[in-house]
């Protein structure tokens, strides 16, 4: 089911590309014959790089490719989507009039309607490549001790470290995350995106992160995919980053006492986030950190008071449909963006920094969020 979930917006992209070149295929074929030979030559080409070539791309199991091509070779491939879809605009709205003025709007409406998707990729890639901005939030904690009212946690997820977000932009970032003055730094997760991705190049900016009582993390499903799960954990420790795998630690604030928890990205099953009950301390409030934040549920049921999730980009490409964001990750789970309440218990969703796929951002700007608990 998880193997679904993940390949389900693969297939159904790639599948309406491949409709969508047929689409233009078929419109050039009746409007210029003479180039019937280049237009089938293109068609095969690209249908056989979507079938073929996408697929192997994104399956996190290339060799051979360094992961900054892969990068760029995904980039490059949805980005052909979006000209197919502008393409199959164009055609479709810029069709023969013959004087007809009941039709002359159709006509008009063509080169807006086929050069939105495109202008919107132009808007979506500067709006991820700017500077992330800080979200501050307020969790309301029922019974929260009088010390750990007003601590300061910082969050930062979805790095997503390589050529779309480089040293430069990770370092605003840390910088940013510094100036909040947080009592705690958290990482929730996916800090590179595919195997041989640097993820030394980003433990070495990260390591410049402070925070009072220390700095925390968890690791993502794309730590998962690039077999890098002990690496970073080992790494990370000597430039004292903490990566709780399974794990919790007691932190001490005045007379109050918060238990941090932490554990890998793991497929949903029968024993989803085996021991997390165990973790659970009656006498402490206790926050989870996990890259999944459909683990919500799980963690009220097992004791914890508090979430901080990441792993879905706030959506990463939102459509606004009467009033309502629109967007894959709704698909898969209710937990998109924000701060969601469940039984007393607070999960936040960060929209992260980095981006998966496309270099795109619409409807949710890159964040480093500063999070308050207060009482309820």
């Amino acid at each position: 089911m998880e193997e679904f979930r993940r390949w389900a917006p693969n297939i159904t992209v790639i599948t309406a590309t491949l409709a969508l070149q047929l689409y233009v295929l078929r419109q050039v074929l009746r409007r210029a014959p003479k180039y019937r030979r280049q237009a089938w030559a293109g068609f095969a080409f690209a249908s056989a790089w979507m079938l073929l070539a996408v697929p192997y791309l994104i399956s996190h199991r290339t060799q051979g490719l360094p992961s900054e091509t892969i990068s760029y070779l995904v980039a490059g491939s949805l980005f052909w989507v979006l000209v197919m879809v502008s393409a199959a605009a164009w055609l479709k709205f810029a069709q023969p009039v013959l004087f007809d003025p009941r039709r002359r709007h159709l006509l008009a409406l063509a080169a807006p309607v086929a050069a939105a998707p495109l202008v919107s990729a132009g808007v979506g890639v500067i709006v991820a490549r700017r500077d992330p901005l800080v979200t501050e939030v307020s969790l309301p904690i029922p019974g929260l001790p009088k010390d750990l009212h007003g601590l300061r946690l910082v969050q930062m997820t979805d790095i997503h470290f390589g050529p779309f977000l480089d040293r430069n932009d990770l370092r605003r970032a840390v910088d940013i995350a510094n100036g909040l003055r947080p009592h705690l730094t958290l990482l929730t997760g996916d800090l590179i995106t595919r195997r041989g991705d640097d993820v030394e190049g980003c433990l070495q900016e990260l390591k410049a992160l402070r925070a009072e009582a220390g700095v925390f993390g968890c690791h993502g499903n794309h730590e998962y995919y690039a077999g890098t799960l002990d690496l970073t954990t080992r790494r990370g420790a000597q430039y004292g980053l903490r990566f709780l795998r399974g794990q919790s630690t007691l932190l001490q604030f005045g007379q109050a006492r918060l238990n941090l928890a932490g554990h890998d990205y793991e497929k949903m099953g029968s024993n989803y986030l085996p021991g997390l009950e165990a973790m659970a301390r009656p006498d402490a409030l206790n926050l989870l950190i996990q890259h999944n934040p459909d683990v919500f549920p799980r963690a009220i049921a097992a004791g914890f008071q508090a979430v901080l999730s990441g792993h879905t980009h706030g959506g990463q490409i939102n459509v606004e449909i009467l009033e309502e964001n629109v967007n894959v990750a709704r698909v898969f789970t209710p937990f998109v963006k924000g701060r969601y309440e469940m039984g007393g218990g607070q999960l936040y969703v960060s929209s992260g920094l980095g981006t998966v796929g496309v270099p795109i951002r619409l409807g949710a700007p890159p964040e480093v969020t500063l999070i308050q608990l207060c009482g309820a």
